[in-house]
């Protein structure tokens, strides 16, 4: 319970922090680019999130961010699932809540309303 309330804290906060943010990529699977973008994004944000993981780990994570976000779950059900996927090293709660911050707002802006709300 607490993780999730750190979650949905960072969402919040990172909400207000970057309302003008967002791109144009739609596609989790994007350009170079787009995932240069998502990295510049969750390090500046979340430093030490590459002792956690890797850049590609980081990437496939957005990705199943936005597949989940497509498929109708909730920001809350993403959060809540990542953990369960990532074994026994899960993300700190604030540094997924940049990640799956970041996720919408470089792959999949669509859902940019669930994070902004």
């Amino acid at each position: 319970m607490a993780s999730r309330v750190g979650v949905l804290a960072a969402l919040s906060m990172l909400g207000v922090l970057a309302g003008g943010c967002g791109s144009s990529a739609a596609n989790p699977a994007a350009s170079a680019k787009a995932k240069q973008r998502f990295l510049d994004s969750v390090y500046g944000q979340a430093p030490d999130v590459g002792t956690y993981r890797t850049g590609t780990q980081l990437v496939s994570m957005a990705q199943a961010v936005c597949t989940d976000l497509s498929s109708g779950a909730s920001v809350q059900e993403v959060a809540d699932r990542m953990p369960l996927v990532e074994g026994n090293n899960p993300l700190p709660a604030t540094d997924l809540g940049v990640v799956i911050f970041s996720a919408v707002k470089v792959f999949c802006p669509k859902y940019d309303k669930l994070i902004s709300g």
